[in-house]
């Protein structure tokens, strides 16, 4: 089977399974390989059985590490924000009301992505301050 067969068919055999998330991935893709050269139309060797079996652990080991690098991501996010609330951090966004001519001070203590959400007390807290109270005295 030429290399090009075989990782299609990890692909899709990947695909139609998704990830083994066992620890002996090897037995897993193995059972399934065998399952599927069961209903195939030519028989299918040893040799072409193993390198689909190496082809889909590989694929599977990549997704695998995707997907716990976003995991990882996402936890670092939420134990950051928790470190924030614990240590009081609040998050500011100020703004200039038109209406009643005075500058709005949003507070949030959950990290906030939105542009214009700075940490209380940081520099660019302040000059964003600065800025939105005096956007008003220059237009």
């Amino acid at each position: 089977m030429r290399d090009a067969t075989v990782a299609a068919t990890a692909n899709k055999l990947f695909q139609a399974c998704g990830i083994s998330w066992v620890e002996d991935s090897y037995n897993h893709w193995s059972a399934v390989v065998k399952a599927w050269s069961v209903g195939s139309t030519r028989p299918v060797h040893d040799v072409d059985r193993h390198a689909i079996i190496y082809s889909i652990q590989s694929v599977d080991d990549a997704e695998m590490e995707r997907v716990r690098d976003i995991e990882a991501k996402e936890d670092a996010e939420a134990n950051g924000a928790a470190l924030d609330i614990l240590n009081g951090l609040r998050w500011v966004k100020h703004s200039w009301d038109r209406e009643r001519d005075c500058l709005v001070t949003e507070v949030a203590i959950e990290r906030q992505a939105g542009p214009g959400w700075h940490r209380e007390g940081s520099i660019s807290e302040i000059e964003a301050r600065e800025n939105a109270g005096q956007r008003e005295m220059f237009s």
